[in-house]
């Protein structure tokens, strides 16, 4: 079953992150690259249920993309306490996915 993950947008996402943890994915509808790491992802959350996954549209949210400092999808970043501690553009496969947000 693939992932949802919980959609952010621009007008909620300075409230949702404020103290936000997990993987926030900024992606767009139509990237097949995205849609790639997507696929991988969905594997990642079966591995890991624990792990909070948020999602924001790059083209429906431009202050989001702003606020973050992200210019390109896909984007992968891991939020502690509202915080980025680690990121990372472009694809990935499951292993390079575990150990990334691992080591963050």
């Amino acid at each position: 079953m693939p992932a949802e993950g919980i959609p952010i947008t621009d007008a909620d996402f300075k409230e949702k992150l404020e103290h936000a943890a997990g993987v926030l994915m900024f992606y767009k509808k139509l990237c097949p690259n995205c849609k790639a790491l997507e696929k991988m992802l969905d594997k990642f959350f079966v591995a890991n249920p624990d792990v909070p996954y948020l999602r924001i549209d790059s083209e429906e949210c431009p202050a989001a993309m702003a606020a973050f400092n992200t210019e390109r999808v896909p984007t992968i970043c891991v939020l502690q306490d509202g915080k980025v501690v680690a990121r990372k553009v472009g694809l990935m496969n499951l292993r390079e996915m575990t150990e990334f947000y691992q080591s963050a």
